[in-house]
């Protein structure tokens, strides 16, 4: 009888963002699933509208129904409608996570009286219009979901219905009669700022990393060449402190591992600087907003020592991450003589990062 469209095709651009803004995370999970799993929950099924460009993340997460999203939200909305068989439909925005239980109950309840339903919220701040001061009671701030009898408001749809910035409005250009108006809060991500203030003022990743030892390679730890009878098998220059330091940034962001952006069948990784890894990590970081609060690190290794080389290694990695080396600290020990560590067969690493969100 009732079915939710979730319209989450656009591409998000106001927002300033590298992806669209519906797949960021929010509470451990991308935006766009708190909308579905809110209709869900009170026995509404789902028909997702997508952009096709975003199809192979939002099925990590999604297993609905699901179609292509159009040029304009109009074709997008329609497309929706074209899948769906129910007799009621409620649209809503994939960049309003916030929806109230309360809100989808009520909605529901009008539909028996009104043929359309308006979320809504009133005007509590004194408006302009041409320095004229306005009566705020005669506006409101239209949301979503907006729900309408399915074949009705299809007929709607004609070649102006892109100019029409809502639902609501469309339908109120075909039809003049009493709808039903449900009050509710539902605020809409839009800018960078605003998916700014959802993300968790600090975030924690950590790594461990370990590499074969190779008597053909040089040995690479922290950005620097020491001397040594032995170097680090791997597919990069095999730097498994930087490696580490890498994914702990990368896993603090939840984008997977180190595998995820420089796999090992990649013919461009092969040999590379690993200062280059650590520097993309370092980008990630600013990308999602947040920057680098601390790092501990821990070399394990039964040879060569390493306690000489320690404060070049802060140096690089520092300057590297644009932090002082006060926020970095790197451990060095053995493991006794046991396993493939302590007979000198490996040497590994381990790295837990703190990250703040800049504000």
């Amino acid at each position: 009888m009732y079915q939710a469209i979730i319209v989450a095709a656009g591409k998000g651009e106001r927002s300033g963002l590298s992806k669209n803004k519906i797949l960021y995370l929010l509470n451990h999970k991308p935006i766009f699933m708190h909308s579905v799993d809110a209709f869900k929950k009170h026995g509404i099924d789902v028909i997702l509208v997508i952009n096709k460009d975003d199809e192979k993340e939002i099925l990590t997460y999604y297993d609905g129904d699901y179609v292509y999203g159009g040029a304009y939200r109009s074709e997008s909305v329609y497309n929706g409608l074209m899948a769906s068989k129910a007799r009621y439909v409620l649209i809503h925005d994939a960049a309003r996570p916030f929806i109230k239980d309360e809100a989808i109950i009520e909605i529901k309840d009008k539909l028996k009286t009104y043929d359309a339903v308006l979320s809504c919220e009133r005007v509590v701040d004194t408006i302009y219009k041409d320095l004229m001061v306005q009566n705020r009671e005669a506006f409101l701030i239209g949301l979503t979901p907006q729900a309408f009898l399915r074949e009705k408001y299809i007929a709607c749809f004609n070649k102006d219905a892109r100019l029409y910035t809502d639902d609501f409005s469309l339908y109120k250009s075909v039809y003049d009669e009493e709808v039903g108006l449900v009050y509710t809060q539902n605020k809409k991500i839009t800018t960078k700022e605003d998916i700014s203030n959802l993300m968790p003022s600090f975030k924690v990743g950590y790594s461990y990393d370990i590499h074969q030892t190779d008597n053909n390679r040089p040995l690479i730890l922290g950005g620097i060449t020491i001397p040594n009878d032995f170097g680090l098998l791997g597919h990069s220059d095999a730097d498994v402190l930087l490696h580490a330091i890498a994914e702990s940034i990368i896993g603090a962001l939840g984008l997977g591992d180190l595998g995820t952006h420089f796999p090992n069948t990649d013919p461009k990784n092969k040999d590379l600087d690993s200062k280059q890894i650590l520097s993309f990590a370092k980008g990630l970081a600013k990308e999602h907003g947040y920057t680098i609060e601390n790092i501990d690190a821990s070399i394990y290794a039964e040879k060569p020592k390493l306690m000489n080389y320690i404060p070049k290694m802060k140096q690089v990695i520092s300057e590297l991450l644009n932090i002082t080396p006060y926020q970095l600290n790197i451990k060095a020990g053995t493991n006794e003589g046991q396993d493939s560590i302590g007979k000198s067969l490996s040497i590994a690493a381990s790295s837990t990062c703190l990250l703040r969100r800049i504000t």
